[in-house]
């Protein structure tokens, strides 16, 4: 068996109880940090393995916050952490505690709770090295700041960044929600363009026949309501950045006018026959494969091949199970500051269960719910009761490429998945229905975007029902 572990408990009576029952049960010999230079120092000095830590609200120690950091600033490289305490983890440290720590012992009182052990703990004090502690990758630029824990993550940030200075350019592939705009932004402010414009156009939150008007501008009379002269957002970003999301929706011709301006930087105005010339950098994103899109025709090859050339793609949430934590935890921090509720204890439980689900919105839909939960929480706490009941109907699949299957107890997944289609596609249709088939106010009624509508009735094939 290991014979040497570390804590870092200032409690006399848990230290002195965890003590004993390490030596008399599992044979290992508990050493006391007052310190985190002392604490390191040991687990150098005597190879431990182990490290426990003391996770109380009411009785953590004001350095374990710099404990951690040094933890995750992998200090030391391989490490079993296990936090002894209640069913709580302090806010301001639930991020790190549930990132490092891969077991808990339970107490009651001041004494550990031995029967509720874990059954890995045994195997995991006799362990001859500890895990590898979680990796951080950090960008930062412009005061924006992404931070991942997801190793396979971390090539595409590299190979990004090695081209961020480039003027070429960059196609992103991604979910919505998972962050397209923040990285394109961060592109633009580690590029010689830093100092100029950002511009960000959501082309499907647009009616198509206006898209060609604000990417490219109009005339005065170019077309009914086009009262006076209007700038496009190529001419808005100049020498800066322009990213266009949600390129999927623009049509042929549309395409066409995309890829000149990208090959010679040339485009008209509408209702105009003076040619401009665009010296904006071009970022472009899809939360959809223009592969298989080009496949069908319903995608310009040439545009497709010309934009793959800097292709890069982003995971959804549900690969990034270690970046769920961490972000929830920014999103409640956010919640409280808006809101001005004060939130102290963050349940363990209440966290496993946003790693367990699988995020369909990703980012968004993350900060949506942890809004709502602090939202509902009672006694500066968040517990499992404060989160949505659709968080607890479905599992994360991480090892999936695209979006997760849903799983029912009752009703088998297939069948599932049919169901809420058929509901959905019902409900599409009454809403479009009862507000004349208007995307605007239909989204409103919904209480969801135009985008999101958009999205939803090109899945379900009903795009013939939008107003035209």
């Amino acid at each position: 068996m290991a014979d040497e572990a570390v804590a870092f408990i200032h409690d006399v009576e848990l230290y002195e109880s965890l003590e004993r029952q390490l030596d008399t049960q599992f044979r290992c010999r508990l050493r006391y940090a007052g310190s985190v230079e002392s604490l390191l120092a040991l687990l150098k000095e005597h190879r431990a393995t182990t490290l426990f830590i003391d996770s109380r609200p009411e009785r953590v120690h004001p350095e374990t916050a710099a404990l951690l950091e040094h933890l995750l600033l992998q200090t030391i490289p391989r490490l079993n952490v296990v936090t002894v305490g209640g069913a709580a983890y302090p806010r301001p440290l639930a991020s790190a505690l549930t990132l490092l720590a891969c077991d808990h012992l339970p107490i009651t009182g001041d004494q550990v709770c031995w029967d509720d052990v874990s059954p890995q703990f045994a195997e995991l004090l006799s362990a001859p090295r500890g895990r590898l502690l979680p990796v951080c990758k950090t960008v930062e630029a412009g005061g924006l700041s992404l931070r991942t824990y997801c190793t396979e993550f971390f090539p595409t940030l590299d190979d990004l960044l090695r081209v961020a200075h480039r003027d070429v350019t960059i196609l992103l592939i991604g979910e919505t929600g998972t962050g397209k705009t923040t990285l394109a932004r961060l592109i633009h402010h580690r590029s010689p363009r830093r100092d100029r414009p950002f511009q960000h156009l959501a082309c499907g939150s647009l009616p198509v026949d206006l898209i060609e008007s604000e990417l490219f501008g109009h005339t005065r009379g170019a077309f009914t309501g086009a009262e006076r002269n209007k700038i496009g957002r190529f001419q808005a970003a100049g020498r800066g950045t322009l990213l266009l999301d949600e390129i999927d929706v623009l049509d042929l011709k549309q395409q066409v006018k995309l890829l000149r301006v990208i090959e010679s930087g040339e485009y008209e105005l509408v209702g105009s026959t003076e040619t401009r010339v665009s010296e904006a950098r071009l970022i472009v994103a899809a939360n959809v494969e223009l592969e298989e899109l080009t496949a069908r025709a319903e995608f310009r090859s040439d545009l497709y091949y010309r934009l793959n050339v800097l292709e890069f793609r982003l995971p959804a949430l549900r690969q990034r199970v270690l970046d769920i934590v961490p972000f929830a935890l920014q999103f409640i921090e956010e919640s409280c500051v808006e809101h001005q509720i004060e939130i102290n204890q963050v349940d363990r439980e209440f966290l496993r269960v946003l790693q367990g689900y699988h995020w369909p919105g990703n980012l968004r839909e993350l900060r949506n719910h942890m809004r709502r939960a602090v939202l509902f929480s009672e006694d500066r706490r968040l517990t499992v009761r404060d989160l949505s009941p659709k968080l607890f109907a479905t599992r994360a699949e991480p090892q999936r490429e695209h979006s997760a299957t849903i799983i029912s107890s009752v009703s088998p997944p297939d069948l599932m998945v049919q169901q809420l289609a058929r509901s959905e596609r019902e409900i599409l249709e009454q809403a479009l229905a009862a507000h004349d088939h208007n995307r605007t106010r239909t989204a409103q009624a919904l209480g969801i975007s135009r985008v999101g509508l958009y999205k939803k009735l090109k899945r379900l094939g009903l795009m013939s029902a939008i107003e035209t």
